[in-house]
């Protein structure tokens, strides 16, 4: 995998989920990609996108993206979450991406401002 793939894979992912463009989003997601954060686990495709739906729906109301670092297949991406309730939330999300589409995400945050 190319760094390139990567990173073009993960950018399409956070552009996609910020612009609440799940069909999109979909497009960069494995069948099988495996999901673990604080609020919850997904597996499978449609489990993320609908988890991911949830946050943008529920919780998310925008996105500052601050860096990210492209290592062959894996990138980590850090940004502030940001919320109608709470200050921006510090995150960190690791994907890793195969033939160009994302296979496993972790993601971590404090959830406290959440009242989690």
């Amino acid at each position: 995998m190319s760094t390139e793939q990567t990173r073009t894979a993960v950018t399409t992912y956070f552009d996609a989920w910020r612009d609440r463009d799940f069909d999109r989003l979909r497009t960069v997601l494995a069948d099988d990609v495996d999901f673990v954060g604080v609020m919850g686990t997904a597996r499978g495709a449609d489990d993320c996108i609908a988890g991911l739906r949830g946050m943008a729906e529920n919780v998310m109301t925008d996105l500052t993206l601050h860096a990210r670092v492209v290592d062959g297949d894996d990138a980590i991406t850090w940004f502030d979450l940001h919320t109608a309730s709470t200050p921006p939330i510090p995150t960190a999300n690791w994907s890793h991406v195969e033939n160009g589409l994302i296979t496993r995400i972790r993601v971590t945050f404090d959830p406290r401002p959440l009242g989690l």
